[in-house]
Parts: structure tokens; C-alpha cells; sequence
């Protein structure tokens, strides 16, 4: 899909991993990795399998497949970087909650990612997908408006939201899935955390935040709440304010550790 490939800004030796959402694409955090690029930071956004081709490519992937891409993206950084924070938006923050107990990095920065749900079509996903293939899952708010005029303000293409509106019920299960594997790791992530959760967000409501906060063992856990922003918190009303958060939390645990 244009507009959906992976982007790599190479800066200084803190790098950042971007990891986009649920039938998202890259091109939905780009201008979050071009925010951090400006502050030096060399940036990694990957796009992970199934997404940003077809949306028929999503009914042939597991939840480990998502994982395997984060995991291309952070050797990546590694060979350039000696100190790695990642960035995940909603299902990629929940995959960026994986990689904080499993691999060596910096910090993590979590952006509405759900590792809960209460659902009952979702809770039915794995059951559905035998009789249901796809479901309609296009965005019908205002954001896709706000995102073609920030483009053109930008100078950009114009296209709107680089997405799937077409969803395979086979991915919402294994969506599930990871959120249920991710909350089970939860107590080894000891890493500095950032949590940015919005109070209209009804895709990942704040209670996933308290979940997280309440889990994970690290000594440093900063929360942050936006008021006005929906679930898409690198696109909405509030994104340069996720931007400068996100570039603040590691500006300042950078500074801390002497990067």
C-alpha cells in the first residue's frame, strides 16, 4: 500500500523502534519517528507481516509473526544503536510489552495498547473465524478527515488513514491471543515505562493502564492521560503532545544513564 512501508532514519546512538497498531501500517506512526528523528534519535519503523500489503495477507499470520518483525526491527536498531526504547501503538504496544520482558532495551513507551478485552465478539473471535472470515472494520469518525488535512498541511500525499477497512476475524483471534500472552509477562518487565492512555479511548480504555501499572515491576512507571484524543494517539487532536512526551521520556532517562 503506498504510504505503508517501513522507515528507517538513521541519527545518533539512541535508537527508537516504532511499532504501528492493529491493521495499521507504518505510515500511522511516521510522524511520531519524524518527531524523535529531529531530536537526534535514529528511528526504526517497522511494518509487521500482514499489514500494509493486503488485507487478505492478515488470514495467514499469528501473533508470533508480528513478534518476529518487531524482532527484525530491533536487531536492526542494535547494530546501529547502544541503547534502544521502543514505541508501540495500541496491539503494537502491546507487542512492545513482550519485547520489555523478554529483550535488553532502554525503555518502553506504551500508547493505548490493550491487554485486555471485554468484548464479547472478540472473546468469540476464535470460534467465529471458522464461519466468519471478515468484518467491516472501517473507520467512520472524523479522524480520517483530521489526518488527509494534516497531510496536505504537510505537504504530503494525500490519503488518509494507511490502513485495512476490510478485518480478518482469523487476526482478531490471534489479536487475543497476544494480549493474553502479553499479560502474562507482565511481572518480568523491569525496564523504565511509560504509559499514554486517553480518557475517550474506547478501543483500549485506561483500565488496561491500571492493569499494567499494577503488573509490571519496573522502578520507574510514568503515566500520562490525554482528554480530548480517541485510540489513535500518533494521528489525533493530541498527537503533538504524544510527540514531546514520548521525546521527553527518553530525553530524560538518556540523560539519567548518561546517553
Amino acid at each position: 500500500m503506498p504510504g505503508a512501508e517501513p522507515f528507517f532514519y538513521p541519527r545518533g546512538t539512541v535508537g527508537c523502534l516504532l511499532v504501528h497498531g492493529f491493521m495499521s501500517s507504518p505510515g500511522e506512526v511516521r510522524w511520531l519517528g519524524q518527531h524523535l528523528a529531529e531530536q537526534n534519535r535514529t528511528v526504526c519503523g517497522v511494518r509487521l507481516a500482514g499489514h500494509g500489503s493486503d488485507y487478505h495477507d492478515m488470514t495467514r499470520v499469528r501473533w508470533q509473526d508480528w513478534y518476529g518483525s518487531l524482532l527484525d526491527g530491533y536487531h536492526l536498531l542494535k547494530n546501529h544503536c547502544s541503547h534502544i526504547y521502543v514505541v508501540g501503538h495500541s496491539m503494537g504496544g502491546t507487542l512492545a510489552l513482550l519485547a520489555a520482558a523478554d529483550l535488553p532495551m532502554d525503555g518502553v513507551i506504551v500508547l493505548a495498547a490493550p491487554v485486555q478485552f471485554t468484548s464479547r465478539t472478540l472473546a468469540l473471535a476464535f470460534l467465529l473465524r471458522h464461519v466468519l472470515h471478515y468484518v467491516d472494520g472501517r473507520d467512520t469518525s472524523e479522524l480520517p478527515q483530521r489526518v488527509r488535512g494534516e497531510q496536505a498541511q504537510r505537504g504530503e500525499p494525500v490519503r488518509g488513514r494507511i490502513r485495512y477497512d476490510t478485518w480478518s476475524v482469523h487476526a482478531l483471534a490471534e489479536l487475543v491471543a497476544l494480549a493474553k500472552a502479553a499479560r502474562a509477562q507482565l511481572p518480568r518487565i523491569t525496564v523504565p515505562a511509560c504509559l499514554m492512555y486517553a480518557t475517550q479511548d474506547q478501543t483500549a480504555p485506561i483500565s488496561n493502564r491500571e492493569l499494567i501499572a499494577g503488573q509490571i515491576r519496573s522502578k520507574v512507571i510514568e503515566v500520562q492521560t490525554l482528554y480530548t484524543s480517541g485510540h489513535n494517539l500518533a494521528l489525533d487532536a493530541e498527537c503533538e503532545t504524544v510527540f514531546q512526551l514520548t521525546a521527553d521520556f527518553i530525553w530524560r532517562h538518556s540523560q539519567e544513564t548518561g546517553q
